[in-house]
């Protein structure tokens, strides 16, 4: 290549999302990347933003543990921004370390594993997928799906049981039936690396019934999508994102469950407070025959509670307001929240 070109080509490059197809294409080696699957890498692809990816249904039907619909409703309908998982390292290590991993799920399958490039779309309803392998298959079956979990975070062990079984958590399952719902296979393979390492395999067969479920859960979600009305709020984080700030001067008449409602929140908080005095008590008690030991050891000679000093520093933010209020005004910021008080109660 001649140094025109060559400083030609890198000038192109010069702008990050450039950068980001260049990168995700040298790691991609040989076998590439479908356009589909390159968006998919690089941003919220287009397609993404029109439809319902399968790893956010459970979400989408209010059973994730990771967000609410309410929040997906918010991505959706422009309120609220797409996460930015490119630059996150999961995110950096997922495909290097399914090829990694691939020789090793392929033997305990017994089966051999090939990428799926294709981005798969459903007829009817809002459901997009991307498939990480197809394993070969046997008995002629449709060839099923391989996903691979690669995170190695702590949480994965509470996403995943025994190896071998179909005990996985409800995201990965619905993301599972929804690829199978996508390619028509009938059995989907979760290759997960947890910590240790260990490497378990487990099989989700398809269920029409939870593909069922799942279609008339996307159709209600997609219809306050592009209704742009808002799914029922279930969380308290919820309600403050959706009612942020109050209107002043408006108020809202208390009906008989209102009223009910309120009556029960404040047998809730005399009973909440009843107990922080008991678990206070308790704590005192125990502190009281630990003395200036550091733990309470059982009869098994095992601790039963620990009492250890720990340090902490923080900004005395009352002297540097009153010794530097120049540099405590540059980097002071105002937040604001809603408080909800019951009249009657101390602020």
């Amino acid at each position: 290549m001649k140094i025109d070109d060559a400083a030609a080509s890198l000038e192109a490059l010069g702008n990050p999302t450039r950068l980001k197809i260049y990168r995700t294409l040298v790691r991609a080696g040989e076998e590439g990347l479908s356009v589909g699957r390159l968006q998919a890498k690089i941003d919220i692809a287009a397609s993404h933003r029109e439809r319902i990816g399968c790893s956010s249904i459970a979400q989408a039907l209010g059973v994730s543990s990771w967000g609410t619909p309410y929040q997906l409703w918010e991505q959706y309908t422009g309120r609220a921004q797409w996460p930015d998982i490119g630059s996150e390292l999961r995110v950096a290590l997922g495909e290097p370390m399914e090829d990694v991993l691939r020789p090793f799920v392929a033997a305990k399958l017994g089966r051999e594993l090939r990428r799926d490039r294709r981005e798969y779309l459903h007829d009817s309803l809002p459901l997009i997928g991307h498939v990480d392998y197809r394993a070969s298959a046997m008995n002629d079956e449709k060839r099923p799906v391989v996903d691979m979990k690669t995170s190695l975070g702590w949480g994965a062990r509470h996403r995943f049981g025994a190896d071998g079984s179909d005990e996985v958590d409800d995201d990965v399952l619905l993301q599972m039936q929804g690829y199978l719902l996508l390619t028509g296979a009938q059995t989907a393979y979760v290759a997960a690396l947890v910590p240790g390492p260990e490497l378990k395999v487990f099989t989700i067969a398809a269920d029409l019934e939870i593909h069922n479920m799942i279609a008339e859960g996307l159709e209600n979600f997609w219809w306050h999508v592009t209704n742009d009305v808002a799914p029922d709020i279930t969380t308290m984080a919820d309600a403050n994102r959706r009612w942020a700030q109050h209107t002043a001067g408006m108020t809202v008449d208390a009906d008989a469950a209102a009223l009910a409602i309120l009556e029960d929140l404040r047998d809730a908080k005399a009973r909440a407070k009843a107990a922080e005095k008991e678990q206070e008590a308790l704590e005192l008690a125990l502190k009281l025959r630990i003395g200036e030991a550091e733990a309470l050891i059982g009869p098994d000679g095992k601790p039963l509670c620990t009492w250890k000093t720990q340090a902490s520093t923080r900004v005395d933010s009352t002297r540097l307001k009153t010794e530097a209020p120049e540099l405590y005004n540059t980097y002071a910021k105002t937040t604001t929240s809603r408080v909800l008080r019951l009249k009657g109660e101390k602020a």
